[in-house]
């Protein structure tokens, strides 16, 4: 959890693109114009559309995403917190990025705590959120069939089984590493949803199954692809 000083003095809590209580689209009070750009522009970072180096320009951006210069400026100001750009009084917002090696080390860190999450959750889900997770990995598998974007249901389907481990503490690592894992990963490299899609079902299986060594075995894999796929999209390691 960060917490964000805007240029209005006020002061926002950002908990990340995993959120900890109850999900940003059931109306959640923090889900701002700023937490929308930010989420935008945070991805943008982690996936090289934006390189290191590269200016920012706030009022150009305003005009792309529709919105006015300060919630541009705010959504700045968290991902500086976060290490992705600088802003600076006179020099404006410069990116920072990421590199190859950092998203690996990235992705790895998240596979080990959603992977202890999963196993925790095998033995604490209840009935109704294991059919929950049956019909979110049915459902995905229509929208994917259909040509629909799946990013944001995919996003879903894995913070409902983080919160299933029943642990705030591990809820809240995974909510600051997550910051660090690109939400829109399934609409950059579509070529990776069947197989994705495939593993959601066994993770749904060992689930069922009460079997956490499998969920946690199963998870851990579900991220190897991703972080090759995305350190190779920044360039070679090293």
């Amino acid at each position: 959890m960060i917490r964000v000083t805007t240029p209005t003095g006020e002061a926002v809590i950002d908990d990340g693109p995993w959120a900890l209580g109850r999900p940003r689209d059931e109306g959640r009070l923090g889900d701002t114009v700023r937490d929308r750009v930010a989420r935008e522009l945070r991805d943008r970072v982690l996936t090289g559309a934006y390189e290191a180096g590269a200016r920012l320009e706030l009022d150009a951006l305003g005009l792309e995403l529709g919105v006015s210069r300060t919630p541009i400026r705010e959504a700045c100001l968290a991902l500086e917190h976060e290490g992705l750009v600088t802003v600076a009084p006179r020099s404006g917002v410069t990116v920072v990025g990421t590199t190859p090696q950092e998203a690996l080390d990235n992705f790895r860190l998240m596979a080990r705590l959603s992977g202890f999450a999963a196993e925790l959750a095998a033995d604490r889900r209840t009935d109704d959120e294991l059919a929950a997770f049956g019909a979110a990995s049915a459902r995905m598998r229509d929208e994917a069939a259909a040509g629909r974007p799946i990013a944001e249901a995919n996003w879903r389907f894995h913070r409902d089984v983080h919160r299933a481990c029943r642990s705030r503490r591990v809820i809240s690592l995974i909510a600051q590493a997550g910051r660090s894992i690109p939400r829109t990963f399934l609409e950059i490299f579509p070529e990776h949803v069947p197989c994705a899609l495939d593993e959601h079902d066994e993770l749904v299986d060992a689930l069922r199954a009460g079997d956490g060594e499998r969920a946690r075995h199963v998870t851990e894999r579900h991220y190897a692809v991703p972080a090759e796929l995305v350190s190779r999209l920044l360039g070679p390691v090293g």
